[in-house]
């Protein structure tokens, strides 16, 4: 039998594993791959650009601790409280998020920060959802509902910590 208190506790674990690898990597990709990403991303290169010239690795592992803050408090909730629906819908989107980590791969044809943890937590969160789904029996209106309720926490969540990165970042370049 599945314990689902223990699946839940996998969320946290799993998206530091992944986060470990952009945390050391992302900088240094972005400045080694200035130029190709010109080359290939043209219409988006100077916004995308212009926000990883300001970022460093310090200001980087803020907005990873405030994602890891939301989905700690979301997975603690669902443990005391028993209610897992929430932490689902947020799982969902990190599985979606594993996924869209993988395409800069075909785009660069190359690794890009991130991919390789992607790739490795992918199946596994994909049998984590079935499972959860299988324990759960949700109906597909409920579970849309949660989804974008994960959506809007991560969404929410990213955007305060993009504000307190580049305010992070720029005071330590002064």
């Amino acid at each position: 039998m599945v314990d689902i208190y223990l699946i839940i506790w996998l969320f946290p674990l799993i998206f530091m594993f992944h986060d470990f690898e952009e945390i050391i990597f992302i900088k240094p990709w972005f400045k080694k791959n200035r130029e190709r990403i010109k080359k290939r991303l043209p219409k988006i290169s100077k916004i995308l650009l212009s926000y990883t010239d300001v970022l460093t690795t310090s200001s980087f592992a803020i907005g990873v601790m405030g994602m890891y803050i939301l989905i700690c408090a979301v997975t603690i909730t669902a443990y005391i409280t028993g209610w897992h629906y929430i932490w689902f819908g947020l799982f969902f989107v990190f599985t979606v998020h594993l996924f869209l980590h993988c395409l800069p791969c075909f785009i660069f044809k190359s690794y890009v920060p991130a991919s390789v943890t992607s790739v490795i937590c992918l199946p596994i969160c994909c049998y984590i959802l079935v499972l959860f789904l299988q324990l759960h029996q949700i109906s597909l209106d409920r579970a849309t509902l949660y989804i974008a309720i994960g959506f809007v926490l991560m969404a929410v969540t990213r955007i305060a910590m993009q504000i307190l990165m580049k305010e992070f970042a720029t005071k330590q370049m002064s």
